[in-house]
């Protein structure tokens, strides 16, 4: 069964290449530990790729996929993610974006994310919007919605990138939890990754349905484990398995045949994915 896609904005060729030594990476003034100084291109607007499904009348729920740090748009479908949407009978459309680390490095990814997709796709009659993040793209999904609130209906972060810094995670721990820890703390005040526990801390309960799909064996376990902790139970999701694809190309199967996340959107036979003449959102 053959997916077609629509709308393709391309015109990053660009290697990704191998990083030569470990560097801040700059977003909002602050500090990413562990990025390179080799980095692609971040062309106005943000390429995308979009994949419509034919039926008698428009989707009204858009998928954003992001990928992680040396990743493209390319990855999702190559690793079988609306694939598995349309086999669990997903009906809804898909949006992958470029949002490679470059944009992260020069502070536009956010900005880029709502004004090339986000706000047009809104502005085309999508209704409802569930953002798919993985590693550095779960990242970029929570940033989303702490600087734009209320922009994506739903969260989707496979091994999300929340930190590697063991030291931070003890300071929470030892600090009653995430919760606890951020109670006091100015938003802004420190790295990324501490800005990202003070929003999870202190603003977690008003995050738009949230799920959480990792490996039990992934190296970014730690701030998994803690996420876990302000997420309700039904939305974490774990298998056995590490920070790769194999580990959540099986979640995201799994989130899509079973979850409630695409209850609103499950049709009741599978419908064959064609090109439509669109641009991306």
């Amino acid at each position: 069964m053959k997916l077609g896609t629509a709308g393709v904005r391309s015109g990053v060729n660009g290697k990704w290449l191998r990083r030569a030594s470990a560097v801040g990476l700059a977003l909002g003034g602050l500090a990413l530990a562990g990025c390179s100084l080799f980095l692609r291109p971040t062309p106005t607007p943000i390429p995308t790729r979009a994949t419509l499904l034919e039926s008698q009348a428009p989707a009204e729920t858009l998928v954003i996929f992001l990928p992680g740090r040396g990743g493209s748009m390319t990855d999702f479908e190559r690793e079988g993610f609306p694939a598995a949407m349309q086999e669990a009978g997903v009906r809804a459309d898909i949006v992958t974006v470029d949002a490679h680390l470059g944009y992260y490095f020069n502070r536009t990814v956010l900005e880029r994310l709502q004004a090339d997709v986000i706000q047009p796709a809104r502005s085309r009659g999508y209704r409802r919007i569930v953002l798919v993040g993985v590693s550095l793209g779960g990242l970029g999904a929570l940033l989303n919605d702490r600087d734009h609130p209320g922009s994506a209906d739903a969260i989707v972060l496979l091994g999300p990138y929340l930190g590697n810094d063991r030291r931070l995670f003890e300071r929470i721990v030892t600090g009653g939890g995430p919760a606890a820890w951020a109670a006091e703390r100015e938003p802004g005040a420190g790295r990324v990754e501490e800005q990202i526990w003070t929003f999870l801390g202190q603003k977690a309960a008003e995050l738009p349905p949230t799920w959480l799909l990792c490996g039990r064996g992934d190296s970014l376990g730690d701030g998994h484990r803690l996420l876990a902790t302000l997420l309700p139970p039904s939305r974490v999701k774990t298998i056995a398995g590490a920070h790769d694809w194999s580990t959540w190309r099986a979640l995201w199967r799994e989130v899509c045949a079973e979850a409630e996340l695409f209850r609103a959107e499950k049709i009741p036979a599978v419908t064959q994915a064609v090109a439509v003449p669109a641009e991306a959102p």
